[in-house]
């Protein structure tokens, strides 16, 4: 612009004489509109940068107060999709969660023929709240709302990150067993309970206080730690469930004698495999006067594979207690089990969609005591379930099946069982 009117000015200039005082007075007015117009600029200038910078700090007010949706691809280790969000989220507060509700009625005609009452339960409803103080230091939480009139924390912890081979984490956690005691979102597993062996025999969901190291590499996952132990005290003469009754989780009321020593290593090395084994040991408590005290010790080997449509989930467990008598004379000393979960989505069969509609197969065989301190075994039990999985969204799965169950041993009240339930679980 100030060639411009340099140039005009000196066009007339050139075409029309002026006097030394006309010449004079225009090149004050030139000089006045030169400095108006850097003026201009500068204001101009100044007000795109004022314009750039109030852009920048919209778009980040909308990312730290937007909700962070749930991205199945960005799972972190040992943690459910929805479990895993604080880790990716552009806020630093980060709420999701998950829910389950079933309803199951007995088949009268298997078994003994009793009649036994239909039931349905507001199982569990799970809210995350978790918080990124920075990008290293994040805390995550777990609460639980179970059976409409139960509350407990599942999880409480802050986890510091050093590296993606090392993170630390302190507080209330998961125990890294098994599969479904650590992926245990509805939409993670496809039966409406989970199976009796990571109920009974891995009592999932094991949480318990705790200090931890887990990180990867290109083809591994580990966890080593150390929690809060089983104490056989709390379980006394409880039958099946001598080992859930043994956690100590979070009661502040419990004693806390014994500390445990849990690892977990996985190959995930080929793609859509992941094979790995965990194992538990500790102090069981302190036994009765004149007794020495138990250890108890747990191991698990567990494979998953998927592709494309098909997934197989394997697991086999095993669980031991020395001096089972010291606890109680009915204590069992030794559990074992294993499972096979084969799934396949036959929707894409019959239409073009990204729902899916997974139809399955487990197969379970335990035996919660194959020895006891008075010498007796619980026997064996193995079921059969079949059902099917209804995805209209992937956040939300209607669950239907058939469980067959047959009991050979001293601890249940029927023979065999058959058991339809429907269900419904979501995560957000």
């Amino acid at each position: 612009m100030k060639s411009i009117l340099l140039s005009v000015s000196a066009a007339v200039s050139l075409c029309v004489p002026l006097g030394a005082n006309e010449i004079s007075e225009l090149k004050t007015q030139l000089k006045m509109l030169t400095e108006r117009l850097e003026m201009l600029e500068s204001t101009t200038k100044t007000q795109s940068e004022q314009t750039k910078v109030l852009t920048d700090e919209l778009i980040n007010v909308q990312n730290q107060t937007s909700f962070t949706v749930v991205d199945s691809s960005k799972d972190i280790q040992g943690m459910g999709v929805a479990a895993s969000k604080v880790y990716y989220s552009k806020n630093p507060l980060s709420i999701g969660g998950y829910g389950e509700l079933y309803y199951s009625k007995y088949n009268d005609s298997v078994g003994i023929g009793d009649s036994r009452n239909s039931k349905g339960d507001t199982y569990r409803f799970i809210p995350y709240i978790g918080y990124k103080f920075s990008d290293t230091i994040i805390l995550n939480s777990e609460i639980e709302f179970e059976h409409g009139n139960e509350v407990a924390i599942e999880q409480l912890y802050v986890d510091f990150v050093l590296d993606p081979l090392a993170t630390v984490r302190v507080g209330h956690q998961l125990v890294p067993m098994g599969y479904v005691n650590l992926y245990h979102e509805p939409t993670l597993f496809n039966t409406v309970q989970r199976p009796d062996i990571e109920k009974q025999i891995i009592p999932s969901t094991w949480h318990e206080l705790g200090l931890s190291v887990y990180g990867k590499t290109d083809s591994f996952e580990y966890t080593v730690g150390t929690y809060t132990a089983l104490d056989m005290n709390n379980a006394g003469a409880s039958g099946k469930d001598w080992i859930r009754k043994a956690r100590v989780g979070n009661e502040s009321d419990t004693g806390m004698e014994n500390m445990a020593v849990a690892a977990r290593l996985d190959y995930n090395g080929i793609n859509g495999l992941q094979v790995g084994a965990s194992a538990y040991a500790a102090k069981a408590g302190k036994a009765e006067i004149g007794s020495e005290e138990g250890k108890m010790f747990m191991y698990d080997i567990h494979a998953l594979y998927q592709n494309e449509g098909f997934k197989a989930r394997a697991l086999y467990t095993e669980a031991r207690l020395s001096h089972a008598g010291a606890y109680d004379a009915a204590m069992p000393e030794h559990a074992r089990g294993g499972y096979v979960n084969l799934e396949y989505n036959v929707l894409p069969f019959f239409a073009q969609t990204s729902d899916r509609l997974p139809l399955f197969f487990q197969y379970e065989n335990y035996n919660l005591a194959t020895s006891m301190a008075n010498g007796k075994s619980f026997g064996d039990t193995e079921s059969f379930t079949y059902g099917l999985n209804y995805f209209p969204h992937e956040q939300v799965v209607l669950k239907g099946e058939y469980v067959l169950r047959h009991d050979r041993n001293s601890v249940s009240s029927h023979s065999s069982e058959g058991i339809y339930s429907f269900g419904l679980g979501f995560i957000f």
